[in-house]
């Protein structure tokens, strides 16, 4: 199931990837609200995702790997009303952005950068969620879009349950 709002999904996604400001249009209502209601909530930077993997796992969870543009107001939204919840409750979330100037490691512990495992992913839109396990395999369902706030939680939770069963697995499985 893809979560998409009908506004994103009006965009063309290569807009979205080439022109990171495109996404800010795509919440009209976040021009409304205060400069200090639209400031950014941060999470942890995607750095070393061998290392991140390696460590949620052996915690018994998945990587949750936020993809996210700069001034994207649905990123915006699902960072301050979901993620950063998960992050105090012990979820290992991290967050990159999808262009080429952010610099990172990937799971082969190689440089890349965002826009470089946005497209190894088939990532397009902002904000897409990755629920990962050992060597980046997506073991729960993605998220993409910023969905209806009433039910978006119930589908990370989906995903999160899914991406926990995958780890309790016996490997080969």
């Amino acid at each position: 199931m893809r979560l998409e709002s009908p506004s994103a999904a009006a965009l063309s996604r290569r807009s979205l990837l080439r022109a990171p400001a495109a996404c800010m249009t795509l919440g009209a209502a976040l021009l409304a609200l205060p400069l200090a209601a639209r400031a950014d909530t941060p999470l942890p930077a995607a750095r070393d995702l061998r290392a991140s993997v390696a460590q949620a796992a052996r915690r018994g969870q998945p990587l949750v790997l936020l993809f996210s543009l700069p001034g994207c107001g649905y990123c915006e939204q699902v960072r301050r009303n979901t993620y950063r919840w998960l992050l105090r409750d012990g979820v290992d979330v991290q967050q990159l952005e999808m262009l080429p100037g952010y610099r990172l490691r990937d799971f082969d512990g190689r440089d890349t950068n965002g826009e470089a495992l946005a497209a190894r992913y088939h990532v397009q839109l902002a904000p897409t969620v990755l629920f990962l396990g050992p060597g980046g395999r997506e073991i729960g369902e993605r998220l993409v879009g910023a969905g209806e706030p009433d039910f978006y939680e119930a589908f990370v939770d989906r995903s999160l349950q899914q991406a926990r069963e995958h780890l309790k697995e016996p490997a080969g499985r």
